[in-house]
């Protein structure tokens, strides 16, 4: 029951248009509406917060309010999957580099890729450094995916990316790389705007291999891991 109550406040949150941060009743209106125990409701709640779909505030004015879709909630579960299916870090490699080409190529169709990619032609010129050079890589994949025009394939790519950024990234960041990584961004962005679609798709495989390469030189046991799940 708990799971058929989720699935309806999911079908209404949409059919109402309701966004992130928009309020949903209040537990008294949502026991009325829905016809369920109060039992039911909040574990009904509890699934979906657990999703990230929505967040539970405590106290006087607080209640349910619509979360995100997040590619970082799809993560965190797709990793449970992946982990119990004995799948490695070497094998989401693969799946990155197959799915990033796809997004890069059909950005090369959308109409505003110009006024998006701008800002990384022109004033994307000094290497970010630190924090910055991070916010500065995601953005610009971030804006290619927009671009690709598939939320579907968009936010699978940002999950996959999501988890290596959190499992392998962060532990072994490319340091001697981000210049070059940087420069690659640049030609890219230049690529997409041209509308070069299959020349776009080789650079961006050619741009994720040789960061894996390095992955696998600094930490080949690694690759061969479980993927965690956290």
């Amino acid at each position: 029951m708990s799971e058929t109550v989720a699935l309806s406040i999911v079908h209404d949150i949409v059919a109402r248009g309701l966004t992130t941060g928009d309020r949903l009743p209040l537990e008294a209106e949502m026991l009325t509406e829905y016809r369920v125990s109060r039992s039911s409701l909040r574990e009904a709640l509890r699934i979906l917060e657990v999703q990230g779909l929505i967040s539970l505030k405590p106290g006087p004015g607080g209640g349910p309010v619509v979360g995100r879709v997040d590619a970082r909630h799809l993560a965190r579960t797709a990793t449970l999957y992946f982990h119990l299916g004995g799948m490695t870090y070497g094998q989401l490699f693969e799946t990155q580099q197959e799915f990033e080409p796809i997004c890069a190529a059909r950005a090369c169709q959308h109409p505003d890729r110009r006024e998006r990619l701008r800002p990384f032609m022109e004033s994307y010129q000094a290497v970010p450094q630190g924090p910055d050079y991070h916010a500065s890589t995601q953005e610009f994949h971030d804006v290619v995916y927009d671009l690709a025009a598939n939320p579907v394939l968009a936010l699978i790519s940002k999950a996959v990316t999501q988890i290596l950024t959190v499992h392998i990234i962060s532990t072994m960041d490319p340091v001697d790389m981000h210049a070059a990584i940087h420069e690659e961004h640049q030609v890219l962005a230049r690529t997409i705007v041209a509308g070069h679609a299959n020349r776009a798709r080789e650079l961006t495989e050619e741009h994720f291999r040789r960061q894996h390469e390095y992955y696998l030189r600094r930490a080949p046991s690694r690759i061969d891991d479980l993927i965690e799940w956290r």
